[in-house]
Order: structure tokens, then sequence, then C-alpha cells
């Protein structure tokens, strides 16, 4: 296999009907030097099983199990202590993230340590007009974040970004990978690192409305975010 320069990490559960499409539609992209790791979480729809299928004989994809914490944060960390890559890439696998955006986020990094996603900048958005509920939820939480960590951006709730490798590693032993929302975790202890400063950018993504299978947000997901805040300001404040 070529040298990797960016791993794309896509943590799953229960998105059998949803991987294996957006598998082929990001080798359809051609990109280059890039390795794909999908983390299952033990799914009883055999999305393992199938993302074992697919990836047999490709050399770039393969599909490991989280078989420690459960939760969406512990997996996406296994697919980063495996990953070969200099720059590390999470999305989703429901389909919502546009694949065809990783072009830009891709470049960006180039020249910065931590690129998020975001649907409320410039060339963001969504393909279809949220109801008001999700919309108030989603808004709700990113000024929520805004304004108890202090972290200074308009989306630190997309959980689409990609962050250097030296960066990730620098700031892994601060980590405490629980609930579903590991991106806004490295945001803040990035930008509370007190060794070096990071760049952080903004690029604008495209979010779609979810095809198959069902949003995996509920009330324990809720608490958990909830949880996570408290905790993270603790720490800013000790």
């Amino acid at each position: 296999m070529e040298k990797i320069k960016y791993s794309i990490v896509i943590p799953t559960l229960n998105e059998r009907e949803n991987i294996l499409i957006l598998l082929g539609r990001i080798e359809a992209l051609g990109l280059r030097d890039y390795e794909i790791t999908v983390v299952d979480e033990n799914s009883p729809d055999g999305t393992y099983e199938a993302v074992t299928e697919y990836a047999r004989g490709k050399d770039n994809i393969r599909c490991l199990k989280n078989s420690g914490v459960p939760g969406l944060s512990p997996s996406i960390v296994t697919g980063f202590e495996n990953a070969h890559g200099e720059f590390l890439c999470c999305m989703d696998g429901d389909l919502q993230h546009d694949e065809k955006c990783l072009f830009k986020l891709f470049e960006d990094a180039a020249a910065n340590d931590f690129v998020i996603g975001s649907r409320y900048v410039e060339g963001g958005g969504f393909s279809e007009k949220w109801g008001p509920f999700r919309n108030i939820i989603s808004r709700g939480a990113s000024m929520l974040t805004k304004f108890s960590l202090s972290v200074d951006v308009l989306d630190p709730m997309s959980g689409f970004f990609v962050i250097r490798k030296s960066a990730y590693e620098n700031v892994k032993k601060s980590l405490d990978p629980t609930g579903f929302k590991i991106m806004l975790e490295l945001l803040f202890h990035l930008r509370n690192s007190t060794g070096q400063k990071y760049s952080v950018r903004e690029t604008g993504i495209i979010f779609r409305k979810r095809i198959h299978g069902k949003s995996k947000l509920n009330c324990r997901v809720m608490f958990q975010f909830l949880k996570m805040i408290y905790n993270l300001r603790k720490k800013r404040r000790a």
C-alpha cells in the first residue's frame, strides 16, 4: 500500500443500508493517498459483516470493531489510534455528511491543525430545511457550547472534521472520550493547550437529510452532551 496522507474514520451503529453507499461514493471521488477505517459498534444489523465483505481485496479499506467502552467517541478514538495518515478525518456513516466536501476539508487542512466542517459559514448549509425542533436543538447546543466553554466557532457540533495527526497526538492524553461529540472535546483541548497554539478553521459543508435508518439523537445522548459540557467547564476553571 502507498504512503497514506489522509485517514478517514467512519464510526457506525446499524448503518448497513448507508455505509456501503458512502464507501462507493468516496471511492468514486478519485482521492489519492487515503485510507478508510470503518469502526463498528457491534451493530446487530450486520454492518460489520457487510463492510468486511466490501473491503475484501481492497488495501485501503477495512472494518474494525469497537470492543471497548460503548459510544461514538470511543469508536472514533479506536479509528484514530489505528490510522496511518498525516491527517485524521472523521465523518458520519449515515450519508448526512456530503463526501464531496472532503476535497475542501483536506485542502484547508494543509495550512491548519484542525478543520471543522461547518453548516453555518459561507459555503455551508442544509440540503433540506430542518424542522423547528431539530433546528432549536442544534442551534441551542452550539450556543451553549460557545458561551459555556468560550469556543469561538459557529458549528462545534457538526461532527465532520479533519485534525492533523501530530495535533491529535499532543492532546489525546487529555481526552475523556464518552458520548458522541469528540470533535468538541478536541476543539476544547486545542484551544486551551498551554504548550502550543493550534490553528483552527471552519469550512463550509452541506448537511444532507438521512434517507435510511434512524437518528441516534435521544435523551441519553443529550444527557451525555450536557455532562461533557459540565466536565469541560470544570477543567477550564481548574
